[in-house]
């Protein structure tokens, strides 16, 4: 989109692209995965900026990662909140954390199911609240990118093919690899 595509966007629906952007900060609270395939559709149809899609869930992602921070470190201080969010796993990662948080907080990206435990446990074990969002901030600008890239370009060749079945194709293929990455590098006994 042009300066002028973008002005006009602003002006003509602003409670529109409010709505749209405003889905993509919620969505990766639910689903990273599903946040990145409406965040490529909305690029490939030419609904909003590529900047703004990226923005929005960008800053989904890094407030769900501070969110599930602030559970591990509230169950420190809360017993009921405590019982429900630690759990064998996440006291295993506590020493982990400490020595090599960018590791893991890199591979989280790519194992699905990896970030609520090792996020809560981030907050259990008092890791230093500017390390971590640090860790999050520069793993989470790097995934992402890379990820909504290959997502809009492999969508918008299949978009001309396949019409509007590409998109559940396309988030099935993403569970399909997040299934595979579970499998491949995942945190079972």
């Amino acid at each position: 989109m042009s300066g002028t595509q973008t002005a006009s966007l602003f002006a003509d629906n602003s409670l529109s692209w409010l709505a749209k952007f405003s889905s993509l900060l919620v969505l990766p609270l639910a689903n990273e995965d599903l946040a990145i395939v409406t965040g490529a559709y909305i690029v490939v149809n030419d609904l909003m900026p590529v900047s703004l899609v990226t923005l929005g869930i960008y800053g989904g992602m890094v407030a769900s990662d501070f969110a599930l921070y602030g559970i591990g470190h509230g169950a420190r201080r809360l017993p009921w909140l405590g019982r429900c969010a630690i759990g064998d796993r996440v006291l295993q990662f506590g020493e982990t954390l400490k020595r090599n948080l960018f590791g893991v907080v890199a591979l989280c990206r790519l194992v699905p199911g990896a970030v609520f435990v090792v996020f809560v446990a981030c907050g259990w074990s008092s890791v230093s609240f500017g390390r971590f969002a640090l860790a999050t901030l520069v793993t989470s600008a790097l995934y992402l990118p890379i990820v909504l890239y290959l997502v809009v370009l492999f969508g918008d060749a299949l978009d001309d093919r396949a019409g509007l079945w590409t998109w559940p194709f396309m988030f099935g293929a993403l569970l399909a690899a997040g299934f595979m990455r579970k499998r491949v590098f995942g945190l079972h006994e």
